[in-house]
């Protein structure tokens, strides 16, 4: 088999997978068909520095046309939905966004920057980045795995004096007091200390106005990935109310991020219009009512799920102690060969061990609504607790998932009927009479 035929039988292989199977990875999304287009045009390629702003004239001007998505659309929408003054887009993931967030927040080396524990849900990378910066890395103290223990938090800031708090409880099932923490910090400190905080897994539900918006609560910054509870492409957002700390990002970013990969934004731009326009308010609260209903009924058929003293999810993650069943990497890798994807992970902050860490956000684009819940969680009760083969539950798996396609979004059609009319309103199609495949693949 040749390279070429060996790679595109890979990719088919991966196609048919998803398209007979449920993704559960709380981090992981399904864009829009429309979304989907912006990586087959000719932005992928372009640079765009909006050079021409700064010093008057242009060195690339590859992406100056398509540059005027990220100006005249996309920044007014985040800042909408964002509800900032300022926002930044030039970072490419969660990481890069975190990275950049300590690179222009955090000071200088030697200085202290508190983030939360990886044992009770934050980032395992904010600690390694924060030291590669030369920071004095800290970790939150929480009172239990859900809350910060704002006693000794209002304590350790008061001795520690830290440049920056940077609050990054990705692995959670219930938001962190904001207001109140964020105040503790503030009345703790001697000098201004810069409260950031990692929205990444829940920038779905601050924009859809399930969760608060953390610069209400008084942070100085806030954003993160836009691919978890957001339906959006691989990228991140950071937005803030200051415009010195506006500059001082943009600042930063420009000496640390080059290029900013224009079909994300066009693909960002495409997937908030359709959380304006498509109801991405009905769909956020959709994925949390989803991820409650499925951990009850994974509750109800004995699974060990987290979280069941406080209703055991707010958001869109559900955990389950594996340990009862195994090993959780065998019990994930079971679950695959089934038909469900979700994510072994380690530590789960309740049990301080590998277990089950799922969320509903995915299944809830495709349409899934409570009563699938039960069937999902029968499925695996079927799998796990009754013994049935993982080939007969993929058979049920596949039927279930037969026909499902990203719901709170324009359709494939709507998409190609909008942008026909275009193509015959423009001078592109006078002049050349290009179909949409001929666009797109030209």
């Amino acid at each position: 088999m040749s390279y070429l035929n060996k790679t595109f039988s890979i990719l088919a292989e991966h196609e048919l997978r998803y398209r007979s199977c449920f993704n559960l990875v709380p981090s992981e999304n399904i864009i829009s068909p429309m979304s989907r287009q912006a990586f087959l045009s000719d932005s992928f390629n372009r640079y765009f520095f909006d050079e021409k702003d700064v010093f008057e004239v242009w060195t690339f001007q590859g992406g100056s046309i398509v540059g005027r998505i990220q100006k005249e659309v996309l920044f007014e929408i985040l800042r909408k939905v964002g509800r900032a003054k300022y926002v930044d887009v030039r970072s490419i993931s969660g990481l890069t966004g975190m990275t950049l967030a300590l690179a222009a927040f955090g000071g200088e080396p030697g200085q202290v920057v508190y983030s939360v524990p990886p044992s009770l849900g934050g980032h395992p990378d904010t600690g390694y980045v924060g030291k590669k910066f030369g920071y004095v890395m800290k970790e939150l103290p929480f009172a239990n795995c859900f809350d910060l223990d704002l006693e000794r938090l209002h304590s350790m800031i008061r001795t520690s004096s830290p440049s920056m708090v940077y609050l990054d409880h990705a692995t959670s099932l219930f938001p962190l007091d904001l207001d109140n923490a964020i105040k503790v910090i503030r009345d703790a400190t001697r000098e201004r200390v810069h409260v950031h905080v990692d929205s990444s897994h829940v920038n779905g539900l601050i924009w859809g106005e399930v969760f608060g918006n953390p610069l209400d609560a008084g942070a100085d910054s806030y954003g993160g990935s836009t691919h978890k509870t957001f339906p959006g492409p691989h990228k991140a957002v950071l937005f803030t109310n200051s415009s010195d700390l506006s500059e001082k990002l943009t600042l930063t970013a420009v000496n640390m991020i080059s290029h900013h990969h224009m079909s994300d934004v066009v693909a960002l731009t495409i997937s908030l219009i359709e959380f304006v326009e498509c109801g991405g308010r009905d769909y956020v609260k959709q994925t949390c009512k989803n991820a409650k209903a499925f951990a009850t009924a994974l509750h109800s058929r004995d699974f060990d799920v987290q979280g069941a003293e406080r209703g055991f999810t707010a958001n869109h993650q559900v955990w389950i102690d594996s340990s009862n069943l195994g090993d959780a990497y065998i019990i994930s890798s079971r679950l695959f060969e089934a038909g469900f994807t979700v994510n072994a992970f380690n530590p789960i902050p309740t049990i301080g061990k590998p277990g089950i860490r799922m969320g509903l956000n995915e299944v809830t684009k495709l349409g899934l609504k409570e009563d699938s819940m039960e069937t999902m969680a029968e499925l695996f009760k079927r799998l796990l607790l009754d013994g049935e083969s993982a080939e007969k539950i993929k058979d049920k798996v596949a039927g279930m998932r037969h026909g499902l396609t990203p719901q709170y979004c324009f359709s494939q059609l709507e998409f190609k009927n909008r942008f026909d009319t275009l193509m015959r309103e423009s001078q592109l199609s006078r002049d050349e009479n290009r179909t949409l495949d001929g666009f797109l693949y030209s």
